[in-house]
């Protein structure tokens, strides 16, 4: 229900999902962080038509779609997966369901598929600023073309970009993010604190309250919200030399909440992002 407001009564939130599509655990990065780190080898089959049947129930039943995500592992491993899922995405029926695809952006094949023009937004991890560091953190080397984004409609890009030590852990290289994600010509960025899901994620996290974010320049705090212990995020402007970023920080989320969240993985509907959820 929703709140109530003076003498207004609350009213029933309609149901609503959002719906992320694994398409393999495998990855061509090797970050450290990931739960999916040492999975490289997609072993089961992906079926395309339960991913229509379960999309089809939902609309069936009344249940809102917020978005349908693509993420992995990386997507662009298995660009065929994609592709038939585009095609059918692609068809008038669909056409108002929001498509997002979650990807690091490495591999050539990556740079292809978000020049697809179904997307309604992309995400992108760009997790430094230097060429170096950022290949030092994805365990592979990154071509400089990587981040070039030829052709790309960069208003529908989101980037991503983990708080790491020694990587992006202070008020300056934030600051430094910032100014590097405008000079990419990127109209968004989140900056996110590790999940403490292994030793590399415990001894690397890097907790918001180090950032002093009233203290960068041009940097305007627009809103906040706090789920409690389950989750906790800001958002705000930045403006640099006359060039508007929109900033996004998720302080903290708890994994474990994910009553909204399905996904399915190419054989199963889950809820959440768990091995004992399966409810289809």
């Amino acid at each position: 229900m929703s709140c109530a407001h003076g003498h207004c009564r609350p009213q029933p939130i309609p149901k609503a999902v959002n719906l992320f599509v694994k398409v393999t655990d495998c990855c061509n990065a090797r970050c450290a962080f990931c739960s999916n780190g040492d999975r490289h080898n997609n072993i089961v089959e992906f079926n395309h038509t339960k991913l229509w049947e379960v999309v089809d129930e939902l609309r069936n039943k009344e249940v809102i779609i917020n978005r349908i995500n693509l993420t992995g592992g990386e997507p662009s491993v298995y660009p065929e997966i994609v592709n038939q899922i585009l095609e059918v995405a692609t068809l008038e029926q669909y056409h108002n369901i929001h498509l997002h695809l979650n990807t690091n952006g490495l591999l050539p094949a990556s740079q292809v598929m978000m020049r697809y023009p179904r997307w309604n937004s992309i995400s992108i991890s760009v997790h430094h600023y230097n060429q170096d560091k950022l290949s030092e953190i994805y365990g592979v080397p990154i071509s400089k073309s990587a981040l070039a984004f030829d052709n790309i409609d960069l208003e529908r890009v989101n980037a991503s970009c983990n708080l790491i030590r020694d990587y992006i852990d202070s008020t300056s290289e934030v600051e430094k993010m910032m100014k590097f994600a405008i000079s990419l010509g990127l109209p968004r960025i989140g900056f996110v604190s590790l999940m403490k899901v292994n030793k590399y994620c415990k001894e690397r996290y890097v907790d918001f309250d180090e950032i002093d974010f009233t203290s960068i320049p041009h940097l305007y705090f627009t809103e906040s919200r706090n789920r409690g212990v389950d989750c906790k995020c800001s958002n705000y402007l930045y403006n640099h030399d006359g060039r508007i970023l929109e900033v996004y920080m998720r302080n903290y989320a708890n994994p474990n909440y994910c009553e909204s969240s399905l996904m399915y993985d190419g054989q199963f509907l889950r809820q959440g992002f768990h091995d004992d959820n399966i409810i289809y």
